[in-house]
């Protein structure tokens, strides 16, 4: 069972008995996957009139019982420490309700964490700005989908200040798309309260703050800026967790030298956030050198010091499921794995048994000399940390068919969301080279399709081909 507890400011006697209620501004803060202690009690404590106490602390140390609701029950460790347990609520047993304030189990189950319930290993789409919109992430769950799905990262004081207009349909979703984790960032803790309460509103299942984007754009108020402001981005994590949803983190290893990751990766654990992903390279790295996978023994090593119940997520340099949970069989005690660019060598990087080994005429490393049909540019493309970045293509065959059939769900989504999302149609045209590869004549219908200039268009392309 998870064992949740709640901290806040205390209204006037509301409940039975003149019991305190815990106003509707309460700040909460959320734990997951381990028995938290609210208070070493006395056996004494345990008998008033058989009921357990619930004690919330004000920030002046003063201690004000709360009756344990039906919701929660009572147990005692072998040291003698009374905690409090989740139960599910029953006609014998109903979520207590309290005339102008919030239903206490209703709001702990809200604070209950999908990252409890999932597999060991797990898998994540990672966030790109441009890229994971609702629309590809839908194409990428046709294909094969991943355990997790992040959105696109969203700037906080942007939307704070100007509404939906200052970010483009980046947290439009589904309802079938679950679990959803919306990734935040800036540098104020306050509009990181509203984004994510508004989130919550939204129906998401939980906050990912973006600590490790290196674009000019992001660092000047956020990203991987916070690296060299710690206490900021205690802060940032501490106004997003006002919402009631699991937070989590993504960051780097460091902002400039490798030799930075202990300090900064210790201080992110101490914050007692629910996950940390960690992209395997610096900010002044980009993704212009191979990640360090030769630190995530260390990584796990701090992790199991500080923080044992956070989950821990590597990424940098994963192409596919069986890369990654390679990576976790060569490195115990990883939780998970991150693919970001790697979707874009292959929408099904993420199927359970690999579909296509490389053709004999290419390799890791890119084409046959001979076979330039094979061959995709170099362009500037997201990264996981939802940041541009140059990127060299590495082929993987797909069948002709089944990728021009996710391209052509790709284009009836562009149309389906287009009313929401808003996005020209040129946006569209950097997914073509994800489609249109690994086949004779790639390459010059892929200069056909850049030229088009609606979906409609392309489609009548496509349905020229054999």
């Amino acid at each position: 069972m998870r064992l949740l507890t709640l901290s806040g400011q205390l209204s006037a006697p509301c409940g039975r008995d003149g019991a305190p209620c815990i106003a509707p501004t309460v700040r909460q803060s959320v734990g997951v996957a381990r028995p938290l202690r609210l208070e070493r009690h006395t056996p004494e404590d345990e008998a008033e009139s058989g009921r357990t106490q619930l004690h919330l602390r004000r920030p002046g140390g003063e201690t004000f019982p709360q009756y344990t609701p039906p919701c929660m029950s009572r147990r005692r460790d072998a040291g003698g420490v009374l905690y409090r347990q989740r139960v599910e609520p029953s006609s014998s047993h109903p979520s207590p309700v309290y005339p102008g304030l919030f239903n206490f189990c209703e709001i702990m189950e809200q604070m209950k964490s999908f990252w409890n319930d999932l597999p060991q290993p797990f898998s994540i789409l990672a966030p790109m700005e441009a890229v994971t919109d609702v629309v590809f992430r839908h194409v990428v769950a046709a294909a094969a989908p991943p355990d997790i799905y992040f959105t696109e990262f969203t700037n906080a004081t942007g939307w704070a200040h100007a509404g939906e207009k200052a970010i483009g349909g980046r947290l439009v979703k589904t309802d079938d798309e679950h679990p959803m984790v919306a990734q935040i960032w800036g540098g104020e803790p306050g509009d990181m309260e509203k984004l994510a309460l508004h989130c919550r509103d939204l129906g998401y299942n939980g906050i990912d703050i973006n600590m490790g984007c290196p674009a000019k754009s992001a660092v000047k108020s956020g990203g991987s800026a916070l690296i060299r402001q710690p206490e900021l981005a205690a802060e940032a994590i501490a106004a997003a967790k006002i919402a009631g949803l699991p937070v989590s983190v993504k960051t780097r290893l460091g902002y400039t030298r490798v030799d930075e990751w202990r300090d900064w990766l210790a201080h992110l654990l101490r914050q007692d956030i629910v996950n940390l992903t960690i992209h395997l390279r610096t900010k002044k790295e980009m993704s212009k050198v191979p990640a360090h996978h030769e630190l995530i023994a260390e990584i796990v090593a701090l992790r199991d010091e500080i923080a044992p119940e956070t989950l821990l997520v590597i990424n940098g340099d994963i192409e596919t499921r069986t890369h990654g949970e390679a990576l976790i069989t060569e490195n115990p005690g990883v939780n998970g794995y991150m693919i970001g660019r790697g979707v874009f060598h292959d929408p099904y990087c993420f199927a359970k048994q690999e579909r296509a080994a490389l053709s004999p005429e290419t390799s890791a490393a890119g084409t046959s000399p001979d076979d330039k049909s094979r061959e995709v540019p170099r362009e500037a493309v997201s990264d996981e940390s939802g940041c541009e970045i140059p990127q060299t293509v590495l082929p993987n065959p797909k069948r002709k068919e089944e990728l021009l059939d996710l391209l052509r769900l790709h284009l009836d989504l562009f149309d389906q969301y287009q009313s929401q999302m808003h996005r020209p149609f040129e946006t569209l045209k950097r997914f073509f080279k994800i489609y249109i590869r690994d086949f004779d004549g790639a390459s010059a219908l892929r200069d056909t399709l850049m030229h088009t200039r609606s979906t409609d268009e392309v489609r009548e392309i496509l349905n020229t081909l054999d």
